[in-house]
C-alpha cells in the first residue's frame, strides 16, 4: 500500500520543506520508491532541488502545467514526475498562488489532489509519497491533508513551532480536519532546527512529552542547511557526516513508526 504523508506546519521557517526534502532522500538511498509533491506557490522545495519551472517557462500556463494544478481543477491528469536524486518530484509555480482562488469559488475542488492521488496508489508504483503544503491554514493546506494518510510535523524547540505542532495535532484528531479526513493520523513530530541551549532542551523535553515520542532531532548547523538549500542538493547527498546521520536516522525511525502501513 502506498502510503501519503503531508508534511505541515502552519508557522514559517520551521524547516517543513528541508524535512521533505531530505527525508524523500533518505528514503530513497534506503531502496524505497517516492514521489515528492510541492504544493506550496513559493517553490522553494523545488527549488532547492534544481527545478525551477517558473525560470524555465516563460508562459504561465506552462509553469502551472507542471503542477498538481490541473488535477486539483479536474482540467488534466497529474505531470509526469521529474527524476532527482533517486525520487520522483513533481514541482510547484508560483502560479499555484491563483489556484487559492479558484478553491474558494468551489470547494469540491478540494478532493481533487486526493483523487488524482488515489489513482497513483491504485497504480502502486511508489512506496511514499510526501506533500510539502505552504505555511497556512488555508485551503492549499487543507487539499493536502484531505489527500493524505499521515502528517508529518517539523516542530522546532520553541514557543511558536511547539504551538504550530499541539494546534494542528488537535485539529487532526478532533477538530476541523477530523470531519473532513477521520482516517488521518499525526506521526511523531520531527525536531528541527535544535540549537544546544538550555531553553532549546526544556522545549524538547516538552515536545516529547506533549506527543508521546518523535522520530528525532535535527540539530541546528547553520552552514550546512543553508548551503544544501543553495547548492540545490539534499543533506543526505551533500552531507558524509552528522547532519545525514541525524536525517537517516529520522528515515528508520519514520519507517518503524509507519510499520506495515505501506507495501514496501
Amino acid at each position: 500500500m502506498t502510503l501519503i504523508t503531508t508534511i505541515h506546519s502552519y508557522a514559517g521557517g520551521v524547516a517543513k520543506s528541508a524535512t521533505a526534502r531530505d527525508l524523500s532522500t533518505a528514503l530513497a538511498l534506503l531502496g524505497h520508491r517516492v514521489l515528492l509533491i510541492d504544493a506550496d506557490h513559493q517553490a522553494d522545495l523545488s527549488v532547492s532541488l534544481g527545478v525551477d519551472v517558473d525560470e524555465q517557462f516563460e508562459n504561465a500556463d506552462d509553469s502551472f502545467a507542471c503542477t498538481v494544478g490541473p488535477a486539483v481543477l479536474g482540467t488534466g491528469a497529474l505531470p509526469r514526475p521529474r527524476p532527482t536524486f533517486g525520487f520522483d518530484l513533481i514541482p510547484s509555480s508560483i502560479t499555484l498562488y491563483n489556484l487559492e482562488k479558484e478553491l474558494k469559488a468551489d470547494v469540491s475542488m478540494v478532493v481533487g489532489l486526493r483523487y488524482a492521488l488515489e489513482e497513483v496508489r491504485a497504480a502502486g508504483e511508489y512506496d511514499f509519497v510526501f506533500i510539502d503544503t505552504n505555511p497556512t491554514l488555508g485551503d492549499m493546506a487543507t487539499l493536502a491533508l484531505l489527500a493524505a494518510d499521515r502528517v508529518l510535523l517539523p516542530i522546532p524547540p520553541n514557543r511558536k513551532g511547539l504551538r504550530a505542532g499541539t494546534f494542528i495535532r488537535s485539529r487532526v484528531e478532533k477538530g476541523h480536519y477530523h470531519r473532513l479526513n477521520p482516517g488521518l493520523r499525526v506521526l511523531p513530530p520531527v525536531i528541527t532546527q535544535a540549537p544546544n541551549t538550555v531553553l532549546a532542551r526544556r522545549y524538547m523535553g516538552e515536545i516529547t512529552e506533549q506527543f508521546g515520542s518523535t522520530l528525532g532531532v535535527i540539530k541546528q548547523r547553520p552552514g550546512l542547511y543553508p548551503t544544501a538549500m543553495e547548492r540545490a542538493v539534499p543533506v543526505p547527498q551533500l552531507d558524509q557526516g552528522e547532519g545525514r546521520a541525524e536525517v537517516m536516522a529520522v528515515a528508520e525511525r519514520f519507517l518503524r513508526e509507519v510499520g506495515g502501513d505501506h507495501g514496501a
